[in-house]
């Protein structure tokens, strides 16, 4: 059967734009079915990866750039066994070596050599001051702002920067997926043998493909698979196609090596019927006449496939422990209609940055099944993350540092990605004389700390739990409004509310400050926080300076308004490091992309750049 010509634009259709390069190496060694038989057995495979290991891309690796004892994070970059092989276990004759170590992690703003990828800079303070410790790696491209106008510099621009950075990346991957596709076929002295509604049959409809289905990501992993096996196809095995019909080609031939083997040998009896299988022995009868070891194999697959004569045959059957997707051909895995992994995101309240963020990045995540949850905040989505209700989840750093108190037992193993910073801002009443967090009294002072299991709530406990002097101030905890409606009329009440700068909030009490003249924004700048880190060894606290002209009522002193210090935590993307490992390298390559495209946008609303 001929090699349909409108395959290449299907191919250019479907294929990966999230993918990694294939690696084709090493000379062939005419070497067959080493190792199946030495009592390894069958290679585990995963749900990704057909084998052991996984490669995750510069993308990916660069998003997830805070620790949370999963498999990323500072000194995480690349898991335990992720690498480049040196070989891909089978090569056609002749080929020189190409193989090379797995790029390192590029700098921040410097292009990786093999993917073309820069993770966007969304700069800092003016001053280029920061309250890390000296050495410590930036997060979240966010440091002390100075100034208003400084802030809208800093966030100006990223979206459409980002946008076009991951374009640019998708055809890069696009690319190489195709490149990828065309070296493979170049191996093989004939081209794919193609069988219509190939894709339809029982073994193919056992097979789940990712989205954006790719040939580079795919070769990859069907190599993991035959390099656990230390298998090597023959030489002859070129002198063919690459494909038949709904089976790949190196799959027939390793399934051949291996017919001493009876659960293999199965898999030639069941499919001896199939269109391709019977292309694939007609091949073979033809090169079996100059080739005697070619010829005593396929007597001996004749030999097994007669001795299970009666038993009923199952389209459907691969031996125990072969992915679907190492037996299928390139061609049937690229037609089948991608599914979307599910990705359940607890994002806090409706009409919070939390929830906007969740839209902006489920609109820019369409690989992605992704379900909100509505929650009432940064606590509860912590439960949902350690009960497993939840993948994803935004919550406060200093929540984060609090989960082993709040959730006693759970052990929280997560990728990390920090958003945006949120600003613990604290109010007070004018006539109490109170301009710093230092002058609370706890026998005349009530601070209202937001509603239970708030990110405002769960910040005052954090502090509190560092600080025995807040541990006496008495709390109360209520919505914002309310709280905001008792400090202006309440000499002893002050409240807390930790969001971004100049949020909508804020700027209501900066009108009700303007009008009134009784509220003003306290210091809350306690450098000893600033050193404060938790489990996994990240900052907790970031030393701020709310600008003059922020809130110019709320700032203002005895004649002028003047900066304000505070301390601010991050927003801290949390996903869980089990969805990772089940859905993979593509799907984590899909969510890392959207979190860099959505990412800047929401720095930029939360910080009211224009």
């Amino acid at each position: 059967m001929k090699l349909k010509k409108s395959f290449i634009p299907v191919l250019l259709a479907g294929i990966l734009v999230i993918g990694h390069p294939s690696v084709f190496s090493s000379p062939l060694g005419a070497q067959a079915g080493r190792g199946f038989g030495g009592g390894r057995g069958f290679s585990g495979s995963s749900s990704f990866g057909y084998g052991k290991s996984s490669s995750w891309s510069a993308p990916t690796r660069g998003t997830w750039d805070r620790s949370g004892g999963g498999l990323f994070g500072p000194g995480k970059q690349t898991p335990a066994g992720d690498s480049k092989p040196s070989s891909s276990g089978y090569a056609k004759p002749g080929l020189g070596d190409r193989s090379g170590a797995d790029q390192a992690r590029p700098a921040p703003g410097k292009p990786s050599a093999s993917s073309g990828y820069s993770k966007p800079s969304l700069g800092g303070d003016a001053a280029g001051k920061d309250a890390r410790p000296a050495g410590e790696k930036a997060s979240g491209g966010y440091t002390k702002p100075s100034a208003a106008s400084g802030a809208k510099e800093q966030f100006t621009g990223g979206t459409k920067f980002d946008k076009e950075t991951i374009n640019a990346q998708k055809s890069q991957r696009a690319k190489e997926s195709l490149d990828s596709y065309k070296a493979e076929q170049s191996k093989y002295a004939k081209p794919e043998y193609k069988v219509d509604g190939a894709e339809s049959s029982p073994l193919a409809q056992k097979v789940k493909v990712p989205p954006g289905f790719g040939y580079s990501d795919h070769y990859k992993n069907r190599d993991n698979f035959y390099r656990a096996q230390g298998y090597q196809a023959p030489s002859y095995a070129f002198g063919s196609s690459p494909t038949f019909g709904i089976f790949s080609g190196l799959f027939l031939f390793w399934m051949l090596d291996h017919m001493s083997d009876r659960r293999v040998a199965a898999a030639a009896y069941h499919h001896s019927d199939d269109p391709g299988f019977k292309k694939w022995r007609e091949d073979l009868e033809s090169q079996a006449k100059d080739n005697a070891e070619l010829k005593t194999k396929l007597a001996e697959m004749d030999k097994q496939i007669a001795s299970m004569k009666g038993t009923p045959k199952d389209p459907s059957y691969l031996p125990p422990g072969v992915p679907p997707e190492v037996a299928l051909s390139e061609s049937v895995l690229a037609n089948k209609k991608p599914e979307k992994p599910l990705l359940r995101f607890a994002s806090g309240q409706p009409g919070g940055w939390y929830a906007k963020f969740a839209d902006m990045l489920k609109k820019s995540s369409s690989s992605l099944d992704v379900k909100t949850i509505n929650t009432g905040g940064s606590l509860e989505n912590l439960k949902l993350l350690v009960d497993g209700q939840a993948d994803l989840a935004i919550v406060q750093s200093d929540a984060l540092a609090l989960v082993h108190k709040k959730l006693p037992g759970k052990n929280l193993i997560t990728e990390q990605a920090t958003l945006y910073p949120e600003i613990a801002q604290l109010l007070a009443n004018r006539d109490s004389g109170i301009k710093s967090i230092d002058d609370l009294d706890p026998k005349k002072n009530l601070v209202f700390v937001g509603p239970k299991g708030s990110g405002t709530a769960m910040t005052w406990d954090a502090l509190s739990e560092q600080s025995e002097a807040l541990k006496k101030i008495p709390v109360k905890h209520a919505d914002y409004p309310a709280a905001l409606a008792e400090v202006v009329k309440n000499p002893k009440a002050l409240m807390l509310f930790v969001g971004g700068l100049k949020n909508e909030f804020l700027e209501r009490a900066e009108k009700m400050a303007r009008k009134s003249g009784n509220l003003r924004l306290v210091t809350l700048g306690d450098r000893r926080f600033a050193d404060k880190r938790d489990n996994n060894g990240n900052v907790i606290y970031q030393l701020v300076s709310i600008p003059k002209d922020a809130y110019p009522a709320l700032e203002k002193g005895w004649l002028f308004s003047s900066d304000v210090e505070s301390l601010a935590v991050q927003a801290v993307l949390v996903l869980r490091t089990e969805w990772a490992e089940k859905n993979g390298p593509t799907a984590m390559d899909a969510l890392s992309l959207a979190v860099l495209e959505s990412k800047p946008e929401i720095q930029r609303q939360v910080n009211r750049a224009k």
